[in-house]
C-alpha cells in the first residue's frame, strides 16, 4: 500500500460531492458496429464464485501469472464446461446470465456465438440491447450481469486504462462517490477473491502514488501496470476483446484531415475539415447523448460537440498525442511538479457576447468541475490530478477550497497535492473547458444567470470554434452549431455543422448512402474488406478509397490505430468466477476480429492498448504469451 505520508486516494473517491444528475464516463465508447493455467498459485473455485488461492485452509497471496491463462487463440468449450462442473453446475443446475450490449449487429453476432458455446457449459445467456445512453444508465445502476463497452484514451498512459479496474473506482452505488471506472462493482461483497482485490488496489497505488520522474519510479509503475493486467486475468472481472482501428469514410466534396490516435472525440472540426465543395455546412451522423456541459459530458457523442463548442487550456492537436497550448500562451511548472501557473491569451471571446475570457472565468470553471453537484467528471481533477482541496466530515469538498487561484487578470495557478507527470495532457480533456464566470449557480458564491438544465441542453456558452444553435434530443433528433466568427484560433472552413441523431446502424448507413452525410463510419454488418484500397500512410494513418458503395460511388477512407480497448465486463456482485472464466475460455479473439469485426482491429489480451503498454508492442505480445 502507499506510504502513510502519501495522499490516500481512497479519500478522494469519497470527496467528490453530491450524486451527479447525468451519466459520466469520459473515455467511454460504444462500438456500434461502425466500426492451460499458468498461474503460480492453485485456485480453489467454489460454487459461490469466490476465487481464493489456498493451500489447505490458509489463503495465499496472489502474486501474478506467467501468461494469459484461458486458452488464447482457441475456442475452449471443454475447459469452460469443466470449470463450471467443478463449481457444481450441470444440466440440472444451469446458470442464468443476463448480457447487455449496445445496439449493434456485429456485437449481437458475437453475443449469439458466445451464447451457443456457453450452452454446453451449463450457462443460459439472455441478450438485451440498448442505445448508448441507456447502456450507460443501466450499467451504472448495476442492472446487468455482463455488458459490453469500450474506452478511448483521455491521456496516453497505462494509468488512464488501469483506473477502470481499480476496485474502488468500479463501485457506482457507494455513498458519496463519483467513480469513473468500469461498471464492475468490485466491492467487498463481490464474488471474487479478497486477495486479488487487495492485489489490484496495491498495484494501482504503486502507479497512482508514485509520480516521481526517475528511472526507478518509472520501472515500478511499469511493473505494477503489468501486474494489474495479471490480476485482471486471475479475476476474469473484465475480458478485453479487441483494440479497434477507427475508420472514416467521406465523399470527394470534403477535404478532410483524419484525427490521430486519441480519436475523433479529441479533435476539432476547424482543424480536421480543410474545405467543403458545393455546400457551406458539414453534415454528419451522431449517436445519442445526454448533456452539453463540459463538466457533465459523458461519452464520445457528447464529447465531439463539447470539443467544437468549448476550449480547454491545452489541446490534443487534431486528436494526436501532441499536446499544444490552446487557451494559454505560456505556463510554468514548479520543480516538484505540483504547481502550474498559466497565462491566458488575451482577447479570447466567449459566444453570445459574454465578453473576454479571463482568469476569473477559468477559476470558476475549474471550481465547477470539482465542486458542482452537476459534475460527473470529478474523477479527473480529484483522482487523476489530485488538485488541492479541503473536505468536510462527510468527505464532500468544502466550497471555495479547490486549489485554483487567480494571480492576475489573465493568469491563474493550479496546485496539486502530489506530483503528476501527465498534468498538461489531462488539462487537454474537455471537462477542463472554460465557461463564463457565474453563468450557472451551482457552486457557492454564484446565483447563476440560468439554470443548469438550460445551460446543459439549450444554451451552452463556450469560446470554441463553433457556437450552439439547437439540439433536438433522442433518435431522429438533430444537433446544429455555427462557426464562431470571433474564434481566437484557426477559423473554420465551413459555416456550421449539422448532425442527425440516428441510433439504428442500418438507418445511419442508408443516410450516408443517400449522401445526406458528408462523412460517416460504415457499420460492420455493411462493411466489405475487399472494397478497401490503401495507397499511402501518413503520420501513422492509412489513407485510400473504399468502394464502390451500393450507390456506385467510391469514397475516400482512412484508418487509424486509435488508443482504445473494447471489452466485456461483469457485475461482480452478481456473477461468480466460474461463469466469468467459462466466458473467457470460449472467447476466441482472433476469430471474432476476423469474422465478426471483419479485420478492423486486433485481439486484446490486455486492457492497456499496445501503443501505451510498458515496453510497446513487443512487450505487449511477450507478456501475454509468457515469453
Amino acid at each position: 500500500m502507499a506510504r502513510d505520508s502519501d495522499y490516500n486516494r481512497r479519500r478522494f473517491l469519497k470527496a467528490t460531492g453530491a450524486a451527479a444528475l447525468t451519466t459520466g464516463i469520459a473515455g467511454c465508447a460504444d462500438d456500434g458496429g461502425a466500426t492451460g493455467d499458468a498461474s503460480d498459485t492453485e485456485t480453489d473455485t467454489s460454487s459461490d464464485g469466490t476465487d481464493n488461492q489456498s493451500t489447505g485452509t490458509e489463503a495465499e497471496e496472489f502474486t501474478g501469472h506467467d501468461s494469459y491463462p484461458y486458452s488464447p487463440g482457441e475456442t475452449d468449450v471443454a475447459s469452460a464446461k469443466q470449470v463450471m462442473e467443478e463449481a457444481g453446475y450441470g444440466p440440472d443446475n444451469v446458470y442464468e446470465l443476463d448480457w447487455l450490449q449496445y445496439t449493434s449487429p456485429a456485437w449481437k453476432e458475437m453475443a449469439n456465438t458466445i451464447r451457443s458455446r456457453l450452452e454446453a457449459a451449463h450457462i443460459n445467456m439472455s441478450i438485451a440491447e440498448a442505445d448508448f445512453g441507456g447502456l450507460l444508465q443501466k450499467t451504472e445502476k448495476g442492472d446487468m450481469d455482463a455488458y459490453t463497452l469500450g474506452w478511448i484514451a483521455d491521456y496516453p498512459s497505462p494509468q488512464n486504462f488501469l483506473q477502470l479496474v481499480d476496485p474502488e473506482n468500479t463501485v457506482y452505488d457507494a455513498e458519496g462517490a463519483t467513480p469513473n471506472g468500469a461498471r464492475l462493482f468490485w466491492s467487498e461483497d463481490a464474488k471474487a477473491s479478497p486477495q486479488v482485490r487487495e492485489f489490484m488496489t496495491k498495484q494501482f497505488d504503486r502507479i497512482q502514488n508514485n509520480p516521481e520522474q526517475s528511472d526507478e519510479a518509472q520501472a515500478e509503475r511499469d511493473e505494477a501496470a503489468a501486474k494489474m493486467e495479471e490480476g485482471l486475468w486471475e479475476s476474469a472481472a473484465l475480458l478485453p476483446i479487441y483494440h479497434r482501428v477507427d475508420q472514416s469514410f467521406w465523399y470527394d466534396r470534403l477535404d478532410y484531415n483524419p484525427p490521430g490516435g486519441m480519436g475523433g472525440s479529441r479533435s476539432k472540426e476547424n482543424i480536421s475539415v480543410n474545405a467543403l465543395e458545393g455546400k457551406d455546412r458539414l453534415d454528419k451522423i451522431s449517436a445519442t447523448f445526454s448533456a452539453l456541459d463540459p463538466i457533465a459530458s459523458g461519452n464520445t457523442a457528447s464529447g465531439t460537440k463539447v470539443m467544437n463548442m468549448f476550449d480547454a487550456p491545452m489541446n490534443y492537436h487534431n486528436g494526436t498525442t501532441e499536446v499544444r497550448n490552446l487557451l494559454v500562451e505560456d505556463y510554468s511548472i514548479s520543480d516538484d511538479l505540483t504547481e502550474y501557473e498559466f497565462t491566458l491569451k488575451q482577447g479570447i471571446q466567449f459566444h453570445d457576447d459574454y465578453g473576454e475570457v479571463t482568469a476569473d472565468d477559468m477559476v470558476y470553471s475549474l471550481r465547477r468541475l470539482v465542486e458542482s453537484p452537476n459534475s460527473t467528471n470529478t474523477y479527473f481533477p480529484n483522482s487523476v490530478l489530485n488538485i488541492v482541496r479541503e473536505t468536510d466530515d462527510d468527505g464532500n469538498v468544502v466550497p471555495g477550497s479547490t486549489g485554483v487561484e487567480k494571480t492576475g487578470e489573465y493568469s491563474f495557478t493550479v496546485t496539486l497535492q502530489n506530483s503528476f507527470p501527465f498534468a498538461l495532457s489531462v488539462l487537454a480533456y474537455s471537462a477542463f473547458s472554460v465557461v463564463p464566470e457565474g453563468i450557472v449557480g451551482d457552486v457557492e458564491g454564484y446565483e447563476g444567470e440560468m439554470s443548469w438544465e438550460e445551460f446543459s441542453t439549450s444554451n451552452p456558452v463556450g469560446c470554441g470554434p463553433f457556437e450552439f444553435v439547437k439540439w433536438e434530443s433522442g433518435n431522429g433528433g438533430e444537433f446544429s452549431a455555427d462557426a464562431f466568427a470571433d474564434y481566437h484560433g484557426q477559423s473554420a472552413a465551413i459555416d456550421g455543422i449539422d448532425s442527425a441523431i440516428i441510433t439504428d446502424t442500418t438507418a445511419s448507413y442508408n443516410y450516408f448512402l443517400n449522401e445526406n452525410a458528408d462523412i460517416s463510419g460504415i457499420p460492420t454488418s455493411k462493411y466489405d474488406p475487399s472494397k478497401v484500397s490503401i495507397d499511402r500512410t501518413e503520420d501513422g494513418i492509412d489513407r485510400g478509397t473504399y468502394g464502390p458503395l451500393q450507390n456506385d460511388k467510391t469514397v475516400n477512407m482512412s484508418q487509424t490505430p486509435t488508443i482504445n480497448t473494447f471489452y466485456v465486463g461483469f457485475n461482480l456482485e452478481n456473477v461468480p468466477k466460474p461463469v466469468r472464466e467459462a466466458m473467457a475460455y470460449v472467447i476466441n479473439r482472433e476469430q471474432f476480429v476476423e469474422s465478426v469485426f471483419k479485420g478492423r482491429g486486433a485481439g486484446a489480451y490486455h486492457l492497456t492498448p499496445t501503443q501505451i503498454f510498458p515496453g510497446g508492442a513487443e512487450a505487449y505480445r511477450s507478456h501475454w504469451q509468457g515469453e
